[in-house]
């Protein structure tokens, strides 16, 4: 199927290819070099105009551009552990020459920028190295509350480290569709098979509630934690709509950049109550041209320093290589990650004899770069190749309690003699995965100088994609098995059976800078489409997913210092997006459904006289042929200023996420036999023939009593569950420096409206023996705002190499609701007594019988005894607002150089140690709102 078609297609595909007739031939070259301070050269800086042309520096400092158009140029010249170096060039003759000098990044520069700085195409938020420093990050999600509207939060390994993009709430389906992609690589999980059963326990790696399923990421996004923080050089958010070289994803784009080239010896010391953390790194020059980098930290963190049960261990490492040659730059990059020391052993669970563990180990291997060629039509073409793969193992186990004493090993339908075991026996399961991902990309750039103002910059790419999971899967010793028989069993799964999926990708954008008279407009726009290929056979008979994604975005300067003597810079943003996430294999293709019913369990003291039959029936079409890929549409509007050192922004937003991946509740009717044999009975016999139970007793043969009964279960099946709706408005405003204290003010923060609903008809089931289950209708689900602001106080004072930052978090409105709406956004909910008590009900749409018919729900049902039972009852208050009263949260950061050698922060979050909990006055439901009290210190040496 083809999602996506939209008339803006059409004119994206005439603006790209109309573009060329612009072109003119260009001969002219910049050349240069990029020194430090000490004039020192400095090889693999990189040197690019207008963001787009670029190259690197040799091992000289030399760098080249060829084949330019005279006009006027924005450069910008930049090198891990410096000073970015931006500026304006005309191009006038054959030959132009700019030679740059960088500075090293020090608290004693003029200009140190600890938050995150907003760019005006697509919302993106940009995270440089001294604010990387600043936050002192554990992981990559620690860096997200710099982006408005996230709050301050307490840096953590014991919890998922998930990306979460315009939530106020964690959701599994926005960190689904957070693409993370690590030095042009996206890190891949759509191979994550960590779970026991997706038609028995949906994603969960656990049957109980004791943790083990917060530990694995099947059906989320890529666990942050996997990336170490200490190698970063900048991490980029694009929260609202991302060119369409980015695809498979909704909710946005996280893009970080490792460190690259020459960078001194550093060993950084982290420590706080709760954690600490070591890490080493070093990047040389070689002798025959290029730069090599390493990087290792551990990390060990508890959530309760009297419970190291609950700990989490880490151990990363990365290595790099570097070079120019000649027209050729090559990046080869590879990470090592590592969960160590990781046994979960709480002794609360000794009574259950629960104990279970998680291990993860797993690595990536990329190359990328990019072929500048001397002539011919390309300015320029980008590949990136890399391949990742990791073992994931989940083992548990616990003592079962199994009523019938009864275990099977059956894979048919049928009456099956079974095994007659103790009442109670411990089990022990495991999971093991084996995630692989092969991915690869090329692009074709061409540059076109329009006129000396205007350029365009075409793009042409192609993207392939490969994921399997070759580990063993879900095993256990079947006479233990890890779940006692009745509503519904397991069998053991291997994932080396799951097929492996693959997408091919090709995309096509254009980005233009045009000036408009007194003002200029900055468009991108691009389509991408993706056909990813899926095995009919397995999938429910799907045979593939196809999609197209236009994407626009733009930005209208106004104003700027040449046209008014006010503003120095007032501009118009805007963009509009689709994309899509496709299903997981978890999703894609789901175990079989099995049902045990215990027909007979009869035991003796001898062998002979004892009997067990289990009843087996086997869902096999568990596979929704209906599935679709998640699809989001999003729009923007903004407007961006700046007037001397005060500059800020605004945006206001909109994004519809339609088919939200999830499982719905599916009902099986279940027809067997019981047969019933006096306790004193001997030599019990089966004949699957006539499916009769004989035996003795008072010294005669006798035909065992068959009862038919019949039970409704109901089992999980993958499912476009959910749509969620959101608009809001983000924003940033900074003062600049107050010169005589020091002193900026920054103020950013967001205000979210979330609405989501369910998009299926969810069941409403008693229990098995009951006589009917109700169909309810779709709309159920919750309705959330959130306005906040951060005034951030951040202090540099270059004289003595410091920078502090106060910040006070102001939560000035939040409330929760449940909803269940009709199309129409009416309420589902009306007031009706029951048993002499109120209560708001939801009336089913139909409901099945024992039989399996299906009938529609008549207003008179509501006043059957039985059927009235399936009706959707709760309490008055649970559609009640819950607003909780405004708060502010008190944070502190740090940072003081000594010397050249050595660097301290500190940071320090609710130092004020304000302890207050929100009572939802309904339902008497309590929330923390402020996190605890928490002290961190990094001590940095540099050699």
């Amino acid at each position: 199927m083809l999602q996506g078609k939209n008339p803006i297609l059409g004119i994206i595909l005439l603006f790209f290819f109309s573009l060329p007739s612009f072109a003119q031939n260009a001969s002219n070259i910049l050349e240069g070099t990029v020194r430090d301070i000490k004039g020192k050269p400095i090889e693999l800086a990189t040197v690019s105009l207008n963001n787009v042309i670029g190259s690197h520096t040799d091992r000289n400092g030399h760098y080249k551009l060829t084949r330019l158009k005279e006009g006027t140029y924005q450069y910008r010249v930049s090198f891990v552990g410096y000073e970015t170096v931006m500026g304006t060039v005309h191009i006038q003759s054959s030959k132009t020459r700019l030679d740059v000098t960088l500075k090293e990044l020090s608290l004693n520069l003029k200009n140190v920028t600890v938050t995150a700085r907003q760019e005006q195409m697509g919302s993106k938020s940009l995270i440089g190295e001294d604010a990387i420093r600043h936050v002192q990050p554990k992981s990559l999600n620690d860096l997200l509350q710099l982006v408005p509207g996230n709050l301050i939060e307490n840096p953590n390994l014991n919890n998922l480290g998930q990306a979460h993009i315009r939530e106020i709430e964690d959701d599994d389906n926005n960190a689904l569709g957070t693409l993370v992609v690590v030095d042009g690589t996206p890190l891949s999980n759509e191979s994550n098979l960590q779970v026991v059963s997706p038609s028995k326990f949906g994603a969960n790696s656990g049957m109980q509630s004791d943790g083990m399923s917060e530990q694995t990421t099947a059906g989320r996004g890529v666990d942050l934690r996997t990336v170490s923080a200490g190698n970063i050089e900048s991490m980029e958010v694009i929260r609202g709509i991302p060119s369409v070289e980015y695809g498979n994803l909704t909710s946005g784009v996280v893009i970080v950049k490792t460190k690259a080239g020459h960078t001194p010896w550093e060993a950084k010391f982290q420590t706080d109550p709760n954690s600490k953390q070591v890490f080493a790194g070093k990047g040389f020059n070689l002798k025959r041209g290029g730069a090599a980098n390493f990087s290792v930290d551990w990390s060990q963190s508890w959530a309760d320093t009297r419970k190291h049960y609950m700990g989490y261990d880490r151990i990363t490492a990365s290595a790099g290589y570097s070079a120019q040659f000649g027209p050729l730059s090559l990046n080869v990059k590879g990470a090592f990650y590592s969960n160590v020391n990781n046994r979960k052993d709480d002794p609360q669970f000794e009574e259950q004899q629960i104990h279970y563990k998680n291990t993860n180990v797993g690595g990536r291997l990329s190359v990328s770069g990019r072929y500048k060629p001397a002539g011919g039509f390309l300015s320029s073409l980008d590949y990136n190749l890399s391949a990742q793969m990791s073992r994931t193992v989940d083992s548990h186990d616990n003592w079962v309690n199994n009523p019938d004493g009864l275990v099977t090993t059956a894979r048919e339908p049928g009456v099956h003699v079974a095994q007659i075991r103790n009442v109670g026996y411990t089990s022990a399961y495991r999971i093991e995965g084996i995630p692989v991902n092969l991915y690869a990309q090329a692009v074709a750039n061409k540059y076109l100088q329009i006129s000396e103002n205007d350029y365009a910059n075409l793009k042409l790419g192609a993207e392939y994609t490969y994921d399997a999971n070759r580990g063993e899967g879900f095993t256990y010793d079947e006479n233990n098995p890890p779940q006692a028989q009745g509503a519904q069993t397991l069998r053991p799964r291997s994932y080396k059976d799951i097929p492996a999926q693959s997408t091919l990708s090709g995309f096509a954008s254009s980005r233009l800078r045009k000036g408009l008279g007194s003002m200029g407009l900055m468009l991108e726009a691009g389509v991408r489409v993706s056909n990813m290929f899926v095995d009919r056979k397995q999938s429910g008979g799907i045979s593939h997913f196809l999609v197209a994604e236009p994407r626009v975005n733009a930005t209208l300067n106004l104003l700027d210092s040449r046209n008014n003597p006010v503003f120095d810079l007032l501009a118009l943003t805007g963009g509009f997006g689709i994309s899509n996430k496709m299903p997981t294999l978890m999703y894609l293709y789901p175990d079989y459904a099995y049902f045990d019913n215990a027909s007979l369990s009869k035991y003796g003291t001898e062998t002979k006289d004892r009997l067990g039959l289990i009843t087996t029936d086997v869902v096999k079409n568990t596979a929704n042929p209906d599935l679709r890929p998640a699809r989001s549409t999003k729009w923007e509007a903004g407007l961006s200023f700046r007037i001397n050192r005060i500059k800020g922004f605004a945006t206001f937003f909109h994004e519809s996420h339609r088919h939200e991946l999830g499982f719905t509740s599916q009902l099986i009717w279940q027809n067997y036999d019981k047969y019933t044999v006096p306790a004193t009975a001997t030599d019990p016999v089966f004949d699957a023939a006539s499916g009769d139970v004989t035996y003795r007793a008072d010294g005669t043969e006798h035909t065992a009593l068959r009862t038919k009964t019949i039970e409704m279960y109901t089992w999980s099946r993958a499912a476009n569950s959910m749509t969620t709706h959101k608009h809001g408005i983000e924003y940033g405003l900074d003062f600049g420096e107050i010169k005589p204290l020091h002193t900026s003010l920054n103020i950013s923060g967001a205000w979210f409206h979330i609405k989501r609903k369910n998009e299926n008809m969810p069941l409403n089931y008693i229990n098995s023996s009951f006589d009917y289950v109700g169909v309810l209708p779709s709309g159920g689900g919750n309705l959330r705002n959130r306005f906040n602001s951060t005034f951030r106080l951040i202090t540099h004072i270059p004289a003595i190499k410091m920078v502090f930052t106060t910040s006070v978090q102001v939560v000035w409105y939040e409330s929760t609701q449940v909803v269940y709406e009709d199309e129409n956004g009416n309420s589902r909910y009306y007031l009706k007594s029951y048993e002499d008590k109120d209560y708001l009900v939801i009336n089913p749409v139909g409901y099945y019988d024992k039989q399996g018919h299906y009938t529609v729900w008549s207003p008179a049902d509501a006043d059957d005894a039985d059927k009235s039972r399936i009706m959707y009852r709760t309490q008055p208050y649970l559609y009640e607002k819950d607003v909780i009263k405004p708060w502010a949260l008190l944070s502190f950061r740090f940072t003081k150089e000594i010397g050249r050698v050595a660097e301290l922060s500190v940071i320090a979050n609710n130092f004020t140690n304000t302890k207050k909990w929100h009572t939802n006055p309904h339902s008497l439901a309590k929330t923390q709102l402020y996190p605890d009290m928490y002290f961190g210190a990094e001590l940095k040496l540099k050699l």
